[in-house]
This record gives structure tokens, sequence and C-alpha cells, in this order.
């Protein structure tokens, strides 16, 4: 289901993160103010720095400051974030002779406020506001939009309001908007790639007969408008896109240490103003489980369909699954991470048969952290990646293997 999830990257990152004894607390300014600067240095080798069958590797060297902010209130809490980096690749140029070397920031901004405990009565609010400019890329971790390896503009608002109007019986709202925004200069970039902006409303109502079980129906909207228009052969198509999804399930905490979530419904998405449009099940699964003091693991999964970011005029259908666990060792002063994902893409229906195609992605990482004193933490990740295509000759393109090791140090007040 494409709702707009406010914290479930927070939560994936919180649970993959173990929390260690001697970690900075900051510039402390009364007892409710902390602020965090920070500053990271890598160095990474990268196997398949073009993300397709005839990439080439390279080394990277990235510099990454930034600070952090939070102000935790009785009942409210305001954190945010702002950042720089700079990465710079060793070898400079691709083979298209496009420059690698790149430059990115970026800020969000976090606020809750409740008045209620969480099985009591009373209202809980949350804003959320993120933007990121990019050049280049270097994700690998293919979340809302894929972030394909090109100049481009992030920017995210979300909302939502819930109301628990007794121990048994909760609703909320919610809304949000996304903008994908990709530099397309034709004297730069040989191929063009489709952004879009997203508005998105839903709500949600769930019943709760114990503290254990809550049963949940919930629905949304969400209406696209996609960045064709100034492209010659796809102006013909609308930008317009919209789809619903409604979905039913159960959720809550299974004991103390576990909680889980596990919806299933039916969507449709109509394509270029209703002139296609493709439907069917989807999921949306979450779940954590803290093992004990020292182990944290997570799982999640979901469905949904959107436009496609290669093709005009194709509706993609994305079924992912990621699973991850943490352990802090040594009495926190070292953690360690691994996690694996799974990301299919189907198109759905196109206006060429050979831009009808399939991706799969499988990653999986594995990281470690050891915190040398209060102020430096030493790190180092390690990633793989193979994604396969099927259905057509331009899939065969996208057939490749790609591994990512990275060293770095972290310091932080």
């Amino acid at each position: 289901m494409k709702r707009i999830l406010l914290f479930a990257v927070v939560g994936f990152v919180s649970c993959l993160q173990a929390e260690y004894m001697d970690r900075p607390v900051g510039y402390k300014i009364g007892q409710r103010m902390t602020i965090k600067p920070y500053v990271s240095m890598s160095a990474i080798y990268d196997s398949n720095v073009d993300g397709n069958r005839y990439g080439d590797d390279d080394i990277i060297w990235n510099i990454n400051p930034g600070v952090g902010f939070q102000y935790i209130d009785e009942c409210w809490q305001l954190m945010a974030n702002a950042f720089y980096q700079y990465n710079a690749y060793t070898r400079d140029t691709s083979k298209t002779g496009n420059a690698y070397d790149y430059h990115g920031y970026g800020e969000d901004v976090t606020f809750r406020w409740t008045d209620s405990e969480r099985t009591e009565k009373g209202w809980d609010f949350m804003l959320h506001e993120s933007y990121k400019r990019v050049d280049q890329s270097e994700d690998m971790s293919l979340s809302d939009g894929t972030g394909y390896s090109r100049d481009r503009e992030e920017l995210r608002f979300a909302a939502g309001l819930q109301r628990r109007f007794n121990e048994y019986w909760h609703s909320d709202v919610n809304t949000g908007y996304y903008l994908l925004d990709y530099d397309n200069t034709t004297d730069k970039y040989a191929s063009w790639l489709y952004g879009w902006s997203r508005w998105t409303v839903g709500g949600e109502v769930g019943f709760a007969p114990t503290k254990w079980t809550d049963f949940l129906l919930a629905a949304s909207y969400q209406g696209y408008e996609q960045d064709n228009t100034n492209n010659a052969k796809s102006s013909r198509f609308s930008d317009e896109s919209d789809g619903f999804t409604i979905q039913a399930g159960i959720g809550s905490w299974a004991t103390e240490r576990i909680s889980y979530r596990v919806l299933a419904g039916f969507s449709r998405f109509e394509y270029s103003s209703n002139a296609s449009s493709s439907d069917g099940f989807t999921y949306t699964v979450a779940g954590r489980w803290k093992i004990g003091e020292t182990w944290n693991t997570m799982l999640s999964a979901n469905s949904y369909f959107q436009p496609s970011e290669r093709e005009y005029a194709t509706a993609v259908r994305v079924d992912s699954i990621s699973w991850g666990i943490a352990k802090s060792l040594v009495r926190g002063k070292v953690s360690a991470t691994f996690d694996v994902s799974y990301r299919k893409e189907s198109r759905e229906y196109s206006y060429s048969n050979d831009a009808d195609y399939d991706l799969d992605w499988m990653t999986a990482r594995v990281g470690l952290n050891y915190v040398v004193n209060r102020y430096v933490t030493l790190f180092g990740r390690a990633e793989f990646q193979k994604c396969s295509g099927d259905g057509s000759k331009r899939a065969e393109y996208y057939d490749y293997d790609r591994f990512r090791g990275t060293i770095g140090l972290r310091f932080t007040y």
C-alpha cells in the first residue's frame, strides 16, 4: 500500500543501529535542546558505478559534514538535520564523458505532538518535511523512486493526525506530497528520465478488543503528474495518473517485545487520464522484535503501483521485502548489522512491447561500527547487489552484479 508511513525508514534505521554507552551527547542548551554537529569521511570501492552490464569500477572519496538538532518537551518534540556531501571519483569520468564527481545537500524536519500514552484516549499529530539535492547517485536502497544515477531533486511533505477515542477505537487521517525531479539536459544526458509529483490522502480505522490485537481498515488515494510533457515522443500522452488502495488486516503487539502490522487488499492504478489501467492484490507488512537488550530485528514488505521512471506511458508494479538484524557488542562499543532486501518491478502495460519487462534486485549488506571514544567512530560496510532483467532486449542491459565496500571515520560532538 502506497501510504505515507512517516517513520518507516526512521524505525528501520533505529532497529539497525544499536545503542552504545559512550555516544556523544552534543551541545546541551538547557534541559531540552541538543545540537549535534558531525562530519564523516570515507573511501568507497564500487565495482559497477554505472549500474548496468557494461559498468566500470572506481574508488569514491566522500566527505559529509552536517548538524543535528532536537528539542524534547513533555508533550512534543522537534528533530531536524542538515547535511552537505561531496563525492570525488578517482577516474572522474564515465564512458559517455560525463563527470561523476558530485555534491549534494539537504535537510529534514520532523515534529510530533501527543497528549496521551499509546493506549490512552487522546490525540497524536506528526509532521515531516525533507529536501534533498543530489548530483549523480550512490543510493542502493531502491526506496521511494529508485533514484537512478542522474542529477535530481527530491521534496517531501507528510502529515498524520490520529485520534484514540477510548481503549478500543481509534482512527487517523494522513496526507503527503512527494516531488522527484530529474535533470534532463539534452546535451548532458542521452536518455530521458521521468520524474513526478504525487499527492496522497488516506485514512484508517482500528478496533482493539485487547492490547495484543488491533483490527484495521485503511484506504488511500494517490494522484500523479509525470514529467513527460517536454519530450516530443511522450508529450502526446497525458501526464496525469491516479489510483486508490483499500486494505484490511491486523496489527498491534504480540508481546511486550514484538510489534507487527499486516494488511492486504486491492489497488487500482489508472494511467494517462484513464487511458489504461492496472489493478491487483497488494499488501503491507511490518514487524519488529526486540530479541534482547542487545538484539533487534525488523521485517517489512509492501506492494504498490507507480509510473515508470525510464519509460513514458508505462505503469510499474513494485513488490519489495527486507529484513535486518542488529547486535550490540563489547558493552555497546561495537555494533554489527546485517540486512537483505528484494525488489521486483513489473511493467504492467506499455506504449511499446520492448519496454514491457521485469527487473529484480537482490541486495545484502553487512555493517560494523566501533566507538573509538565519545567523539570518534570507525565504520565499515559491505554491500552486494544483483540485478536481473527479463521480458525484452532492453532488460538485458540491466543484468549486472555490483559490490560496494566502505570504510570511514565519523566525528561527532
